[in-house]
């Protein structure tokens, strides 16, 4: 049986541009450079497959239905092939995905280190007024929503909690600066401190 991987010597920009459009198509996550170069596994330089993402980028700017989003940031990159807001009619009439509820409390620890990262967990307690249940944390960190951005420097050394790029892929969000303000979101009634 012949290797499957191609010979990138011998082959053009069109053909890795192919290769790397399958890729992101069959990822939910965003790619970044070093995991599809790891991925093609060839003698394929970073320049290549960047020249290969700029030109699949320019290839998907007249396309009615996907897009292609450059997210993270300058130094760290990623790509994701993604449905632009012309597909939601249709994404409507398909079966509703199952989504789990999460409880005020959830939303609310969410929101608060959405917006204040990073804090620690005795801070959010001071602001919501309860005590935040360990739980909370948890699942907000198996969710891949929040992790751990190291220690605060005072007594006891709490660790401090920031949302990641999870969070900002799963709300939509090229970036935290897309968040409605503070205020308004509170004012809104949708959030209780």
């Amino acid at each position: 049986m012949q290797n499957p991987e191609l010979n990138w010597n011998e082959q053009s920009l069109d053909v890795l541009m192919n290769l790397v459009e399958a890729l992101l198509l069959t990822h939910t996550e965003p790619l970044d450079i070093a995991t599809l170069n790891r991925m093609i596994g060839s003698e394929t330089s970073a320049e290549g497959i960047i020249s290969a993402l700029a030109q699949l980028g320019l290839s998907y700017q007249a396309h009615p239905f996907i897009q292609m989003l450059q997210r993270g940031s300058a130094d760290e990159p990623t790509w994701q092939l993604v449905a632009n807001s012309r597909l939601a009619p249709y994404l409507a009439r398909s079966e509703p995905p199952k989504t789990s509820r999460y409880s005020r409390a959830v939303l609310e620890t969410l929101a608060l280190i959405a917006w204040h990262q990073p804090l620690t967990r005795g801070e959010i307690e001071v602001v919501r007024g309860v005590a935040v249940n360990a739980q909370i944390i948890r699942l907000l960190t198996e969710r891949g929503w929040v992790r751990s951005m190291g220690v605060k420097d005072s007594p006891g050394k709490p660790e401090l909690l920031g949302t990641t790029q999870q969070f900002l892929q799963d709300f939509g969000l090229e970036s935290l600066r897309q968040l409605p303000a503070f205020d308004e979101f509170v004012g809104q009634g949708a959030l209780d401190v």
